[in-house]
């Protein structure tokens, strides 16, 4: 390729695989809000606009990483169009219907289209031959964890702070908010995910994928840090697309609130006949729950067997959801 006909905003593209937080702070800052924007005005909210910025940035490192990916059009186009694609693809997925789409019009030239296409032959090619080395798999772990850092900072995902008052105060106010409580509120308790959230440990014995792989998915899901085992699942299930895999797949997005992709997940098993069929049902309710969505909740349980070795579990929801 003719070095000059890189654009100036490669930067940004060295900068991902390099794994420069100025650099992915900076992309965050001048290209998320667009796209933010974008999908809250299309059935979307703000943590599906995060999962959407979140899976692109990864995309782009790993072909970066690559040395696939030399940018030949302003970034601003490309990536917002990726990420615009990513959604509506989102929507198409989970059977949204009479969806209304207002567009936010980018100027894109031919050259951001040809790269569009590029990137997304370089993802299918991943998904279907994609070999990782052991250093590749820490490398994007790490730049992963470090991702997933600048993100939840950029959509204020920590917790605030709240500001002190003196106990006298805090005591009246207290007190003001118990009475009125007591008139105005209604106090109906509903049952909380976390009651119920006890994902069962993984321990794999998979064929046709590397031990050392398959121990680190294992260790991650298990310490509960979803947000690295994700992507090891996912170069897993590249190998190996077995309903074990794809089953603690689920629970991890589901642990990370990637609601529409665990679904997706779960109802396929769910349609199948392994040992995963109850167990799929029973997330799928969980699913429901931690949105608060307490009447498709409900609806999924009572579509539970009375086999399912955590029935009793099932049973007691039911109740609290009455």
């Amino acid at each position: 390729m003719d070095l000059n006909t890189i654009h100036p905003d490669q930067k940004y593209i060295d900068g991902l695989a390099a794994n420069d937080s100025v650099v992915i702070e900076m992309i965050y800052k001048k290209f998320a809000p667009k796209v933010v924007q974008f999908i809250t005005n299309n059935s979307g909210d703000k943590d599906q606009a995060q999962d959407v910025v979140h899976e692109i940035m990864v995309l782009l490192f790993n072909q970066a990483k690559a040395g696939k990916l030399h940018l030949t059009c302003p970034f601003d186009a490309y990536f917002f169009l990726l990420c615009k694609r990513r959604w509506l693809n989102e929507l198409k997925n989970s059977a949204h219907k009479d969806v209304t789409i207002y567009e936010n019009v980018v100027s894109v030239n031919e050259s951001a289209h040809e790269l569009i296409a590029q990137t997304e032959k370089f993802e299918e090619e991943q998904k279907h031959y994609g070999n990782e080395n052991k250093l590749e798999i820490e490398n994007r772990v790490a730049f992963e964890e470090n991702l997933t850092k600048i993100s939840d900072k950029y959509f204020n995902k920590k917790k605030h702070k709240t500001a002190s008052l003196k106990p006298w105060y805090f005591a009246v106010a207290i007190s003001i908010i118990v009475m009125f409580g007591l008139f105005f509120f209604d106090y109906r308790h509903y049952p909380n995910f976390e009651d119920y959230n006890h994902p069962e440990s993984a321990y794999f014995t998979e064929r046709g994928v590397s031990e050392a792989i398959l121990k680190q998915a294992e260790n991650n899901f298990n310490g509960k840090r979803y947000d690295i085992a994700i992507p090891i699942f996912e170069m897993i299930l590249k190998e190996n697309n077995s309903d074990e895999i794809k089953y603690f797949y689920a629970v991890s997005l589901l642990q990370v609130s990637k609601y529409v992709k665990a679904e997706t997940i779960f109802k396929e098993l769910e349609a199948g006949n392994s040992i995963y069929k109850e167990k799929a049902k029973w997330n799928l309710a969980l699913s429901k729950l931690k949105q608060g969505k307490y009447n498709e909740c409900k609806a999924i349980l009572q579509t539970i067997s009375q086999d399912y070795e955590g029935y009793d579990d099932v049973e007691q929801l039911l109740e609290e959801l009455e």
